[in-house]
């Protein structure tokens, strides 16, 4: 009985092994694409195509993935969603030239945001108002986590084997290790109060009528292009200052480390009604940090990344927090509001690395693109201003 009672930690932990394989199969290719450039005769663009391909997918995908969720419940969604990203992981293998990779990619953009949109619908549903913070910061560091595991092993891997596709190998059973967990302890949560929608074409009319729903997916672009592009450009904007590639490395890892701290901490700190100025706040520090980057080196420079690095990934917990307590939204619905979250912020997501790229290669600096980003967060603080917390009950029935 106590075992029940305490289970949707087991569920967490469950979720958060998923996300983390996210992150594992997302990470897989950025750490060897050099070699994957010389093995299969690719150029830089088409490199760079394939690594942005699973988020433009993820655009068109994760609404529909978002109903899937919440038509079928968790237990056979999610793992459904693994088998997909245990497919793209296994064809990253085989792939023998540009399209046969850029496929396996996109395959990864259908299974992918089962686990994205799956997260909040598990604590939506798992957890009570009062934990539901600290455990939207526990999941969400499975694709950081996941992210740096790939980092750190992937070229080992390719290096030890003389053989980069034995990282789809090693990484495969990883992923059927996961699976078969899932397969073998998750549950879904039995509720009284579950309610039938008539279709999930009417239940996305219904959402996209709801002002919190419109102004969170607006932001989403914000958050996910600051999430991103600075993820993707670090290094180069910290050898631009005259950082080693060495120190750029550790500086950038240590940010990242910081950042999953920092992350549980404040989803924690800000109960429901204090979300909106959870937002503004983390977007204003997120703005002065961007200034510092374009601005700034040395030191200065440093603690200006750390700022931008230890906030920004906070957004798009709190985001969800805020559409799964919304009284029209809840439970039942949050696997398709967090669809419609995802499939706006990639769109953030796809562009800011590319933007950001772009301005560095016109301008010959990333000070363009780090105004640019500043400029956007002074953007967000406004429309998030719209956010309204009377749209979010007082208090949330316990499941």
């Amino acid at each position: 009985m106590n075992l029940y009672k305490n289970y949707h930690w087991i569920m967490l932990f469950l979720i958060w092994s998923v996300y983390t394989c996210f992150g594992l199969v997302s990470g897989s290719l950025s750490p060897i694409s050099p070699l994957l450039i010389n093995k299969l005769n690719l150029t830089y663009t088409e490199m760079g195509i394939i690594l942005g391909f699973w988020q433009f997918v993820y655009i068109f995908t994760a609404i529909p993935t978002g109903s899937i969720i919440d038509k079928w419940k968790l237990k056979k969604s999610v793992l459904i969603g693994i088998i997909v990203m245990l497919i793209s992981m296994i064809t990253r293998g085989l792939a023998i030239d540009f399209y046969t990779l850029l496929i396996s990619v996109a395959i990864f953009g259908f299974g992918g945001p089962i686990a994205s949109s799956g997260s909040p619908k598990l604590v939506a549903t798992w957890f009570n108002d009062s934990k539901r913070g600290f455990a939207s910061g526990i999941y969400t560091t499975g694709p950081v986590i996941g992210n740096a595991i790939a980092f750190a092993t992937a070229a080992n891997i390719s290096i030890y084997f003389d053989n980069w596709r034995m990282i789809s190998v090693i990484y495969g059973v990883i992923l059927i290790s996961v699976m078969s967990f899932w397969i073998l302890f998750s549950k879904n949560k039995i509720t009284n109060n579950a309610k039938i929608h008539k279709n999930h074409k009417s239940s996305y009319r219904e959402l996209f009528k709801i002002k919190t729903v419109q102004t969170i997916m607006i932001l989403s672009i914000i958050f996910f292009f600051l999430n991103h592009s600075l993820g993707a450009w670090t290094p180069s904007i910290l050898i631009d200052k005259n950082f080693s590639i060495t120190q750029a490395g550790y500086i950038t890892s240590i940010c990242t480390l910081m950042s999953l701290i920092s992350l549980i901490l404040v989803t924690s700190m800000f109960p429901k009604n204090k979300r909106k100025q959870a937002l503004i706040y983390i977007l204003l520090a997120c703005g002065i940090g961007c200034l510092g980057i374009a601005y700034t080196s040395n030191y200065i420079l440093i603690g200006s990344i750390l700022m931008v690095t230890i906030f920004k990934i906070s957004l798009m917990p709190l985001s969800t927090l805020i559409l799964m307590e919304h009284k029209d939204i809840g439970p039942q619905k949050i696997g398709t509001a967090a669809g419609m979250f995802f499939a706006s912020a990639e769109i953030g997501g796809f562009g800011g690395p590319f933007t950001i790229g772009l301005l560095r290669e016109i301008t010959g600096s990333h000070q363009i693109g780090g105004i640019f980003s500043s400029v956007l967060c002074l953007i967000g603080i406004i429309i998030a201003l719209k956010l309204d917390n009377n749209e979010i009950p007082r208090s949330i029935k316990k499941f």
